[in-house]
């Protein structure tokens, strides 16, 4: 029983210091428009991510996202490159991703709560940021659009799950986790709709990490 808990905890070390190392060089990438070192490092950093899962998942919750991670690291793949259609195929794969994850966090939320109060200023929030993002958005709309709808219910069912039967622990890291992906997400799409935001990696990829960290230690503990 040790042994196998020591393996685990080696295990998501390894996969967070890798997640912290490869995003690290993947923001300086961004940041000096290397893109090759974009490229390279991106993809990697979250595939780490696994590792902080466990191998193999076998529990359903672990299993959703591990594929939730699997649709990242195409999504990942896709926004390293330049144009609407990579966009638009990013989109799709972080899409899949969320309703994953969303579907991960339904199994776990607290009995008769699946929307908080909490969660339906999120509802609001996102009302008023594809609002804001519309005009901008042009022939991308739709996308935007059904991207909004699944973040906002992947944050609104982490969310349920605190309170319920889920490990207290584990819960909160789905909540921050989904909070800080959902942050990341608006600023991506602010700085390519709305405004440029300077520096914007920092919080497009290095908050992105941070909160995939959290839905990884989620499923982790969820067992």
């Amino acid at each position: 029983m040790q042994g196998s808990f020591a393996r685990a905890v080696s295990s998501a070390s390894v996969g967070i210091a890798l997640v912290v190392i490869f995003g690290t060089l993947a923001i300086i990438g961004h940041e000096t428009k290397r893109r090759w070192l974009l490229a390279l490092a991106k993809p990697i950093a979250t595939a780490s991510l696994l590792l902080i899962v466990g191998p193999p998942p076998t529990f359903i919750v672990e299993k959703l996202i591990a594929f939730g991670i699997i649709f990242s690291i195409i999504g990942d793949a896709f926004l390293v490159a330049e144009g609407d259609k990579a966009f638009f195929a990013g989109t799709g794969a972080f899409l899949t991703a969320q309703l994953l994850y969303a579907a991960a966090f339904w199994a776990l939320r607290a009995p008769g709560r699946p929307v908080t109060p909490v969660a339906a200023v999120v509802v609001v929030v996102s009302a008023l940021l594809v609002a804001s993002l519309w005009r901008g958005a042009g022939a991308m709309r739709p996308a935007v659009a059904f991207y909004a709808v699944a973040i906002t219910l992947m944050v609104s069912t982490a969310l349920g799950t605190v309170g319920g039967p889920m490990n207290p622990t584990a819960a909160i890291c789905a909540a921050a986790g989904a909070v800080l992906f959902y942050i990341s997400d608006a600023t991506l799409a602010w700085d390519k709709f709305k405004r440029p935001v300077r520096h914007s990696s920092f919080v497009t990829m290095g908050v992105y990490w941070v909160g995939q960290i959290g839905i990884a230690l989620a499923a982790r503990m969820s067992t």
